[in-house]
């Protein structure tokens, strides 16, 4: 669980060091690169630790440590690559630990619902948006920055996107629900809003389409224990598509 959560990081990390200094393709190319190679290594970070059951005490413990750490590199001027690390592992434990407090399927649906509601709002008239049209630096400290191939330019998420995007995942095995297809459906979402943002040229809220990836992947067996259903034993183990 953490060797691999480790292995991948890893691997972001030197695909997002290395990404600048590859020739630069078509902007539709380095869109792709960025949703099929950059988001996929991010969230298999989370979704590797997804399944722990460390007390949330202790996770809450590693996201301090892990922000304490994204300031250190910031006040250091490491705020690329190192500090995106850093905020990566830091949401990854909040979300987990977060999921853990979840006692029902109403309650992650009604979470989900809740917060696309309050992103889709915040960036289009409220804090979100003053942030990206005034503070800048704000914003660089409340995102993970992936590069894409051949440019020193970044595809920015909210550092809030990933604690949710964790929570979606941790809920997922902690319920019963569908892991495999929850990663597939949240970590296609980020690729479809950022390819909407550049398409759109305007900054677009990801917790939408993140909320809808998990809900999607979900609706059945989520109806059915919120009816006060279980379902078949196969959806029990998560083993469906």
């Amino acid at each position: 669980m953490i060797p691999r959560a480790a292995a991948c990081l890893a691997v972001l990390g030197a695909v997002n060091l290395a990404a600048p200094h590859l020739p630069e393709p078509a902007q539709g190319v380095q869109i792709a690169a960025v949703a099929v190679v950059s988001f996929p290594l991010a969230t298999l970070v989370v979704a590797a630790l997804a399944p722990a059951r460390t007390a949330a005490p202790r996770l809450v413990a590693v996201a301090v440590a892990a922000a304490a750490l994204t300031a250190v590199l910031i006040a250091a001027g490491l705020d690329g690559t190192p500090a995106t690390l850093a905020k990566l592992v830091a949401s990854a434990c909040l979300g987990i630990a977060l999921a853990g407090l979840l006692q029902t399927p109403a309650e992650i649906v009604t979470i989900a619902v809740l917060v696309a509601a309050v992103d889709a709002y915040s960036v289009a008239a409220g804090p979100t948006r003053a942030i990206v049209l005034h503070h800048q630096q704000v914003l660089g400290a409340f995102t993970l920055a992936f590069h894409p191939p051949g440019t020193y330019g970044v595809a920015q998420i909210g550092v809030s996107d990933f604690v949710f995007f964790a929570l979606f995942a941790a809920a997922s095995v902690r319920m019963g629900l569908r892991p495999r297809a929850t990663w597939l459906a949240t970590t296609a979402s980020l690729g479809a809003t950022m390819a909407l943002s550049y398409a759109f040229d305007t900054a677009l809220p990801a917790l939408p389409l993140l909320s809808l990836g998990f809900l999607g992947a979900n609706a059945d067996l989520l109806l059915e224990r919120t009816r006060g259903r279980r379902g078949s034993p196969e959806r029990e183990s998560g083993a469906g598509p």
